[in-house]
């Protein structure tokens, strides 16, 4: 009987220590745990979008506009560290790639695509100094769709965009591709000279003669007169009484 309380007794001393052991445990890793989610808490969250997750949109899109909780913090204008990009199906872009801040409301110019699931990827800087970001998806569904982007890779602000007209094609129709620039490696054309440039009289259709043919061609002239008047007069030396009987 002795034993069997003694050890009933040392029995009940562990569990106490294992629980003492837990509880202290828990001690420590509660305000751990509280620690690690505090400076998340702090950052601004999603509070409104336009167009609303989840939702279906059939009216010709124009802007995406995000609200949040807190002021955004754009110092100075600066929006560098700003990103709101439009993605269909097929991940082409349809955002302009410039974001305006105004307050809580971070806001960006997309064209209107054709048909289907669109996915809004957002980053911003909250209030506190720390960016941070998410996404989520909606449906577009318009009497009208637009033309489907060109574009695979996210525009940066100031160039060419989904809106413009060199980054939208019908659907199913091929993208042109623009021909390189050959002008570096394209030989010279050489100029050919006005009429009468290198010395020469033009000519009555509008060509100019060199000088020196013009030249060639006078003594060729000369010389064939020279000959001619020549042989005349040989001529007249050799036969001076021809039809005369009696020469």
């Amino acid at each position: 009987m002795t034993n069997t309380a003694a050890d009933r007794s040392m029995a009940r001393r562990v569990s106490v220590r294992r629980a003492l052991g837990v509880l202290g445990a828990l001690g420590v890793a509660l305000p751990l745990a509280l620690g690690s989610t505090a400076p998340a808490s702090a950052h601004d969250a999603l509070s409104s979008a336009t167009p609303a997750a989840d939702s279906t949109v059939t009216e010709a899109l124009t802007t995406v506009a995000l609200g949040f909780s807190d002021e955004l913090l754009a110092l100075g204008g600066d929006t560098n560290s700003f990103a709101i990009q439009v993605l269909d199906e097929g991940d082409r872009h349809y955002e302009s790639g410039c974001v305006t801040v105004d307050g809580a409301t971070a806001t960006t110019e997309v064209a209107s695509g054709p048909a289907g699931t669109y996915e809004v990827l957002w980053q911003v800087v909250s209030s506190d100094g720390h960016p941070t970001s998410g996404s989520y998806t909606f449906t577009y569904q318009p009497s009208e769709p637009g033309p489907q982007s060109a574009m695979t890779t996210a525009p940066q602000c100031g160039d060419d965009w989904a809106g413009t007209a060199a980054s939208v094609s019908a659907p199913g129709e091929a993208v042109e591709t623009p021909a390189p620039d050959a002008s570096a490696d394209a030989p010279v054309a050489e100029e050919t000279p006005a009429p009468g440039e290198d010395g020469g009289d033009p000519a009555s259709d509008g060509t100019a003669l060199p000088l020196w043919a013009i030249v060639l061609g006078g003594i060729a002239g000369l010389g064939l007169l020279a000959a001619i008047i020549a042989l005349t007069l040989r001529r007249t030396r050799r036969f001076p009484g021809e039809g005369d009987p009696g020469a």
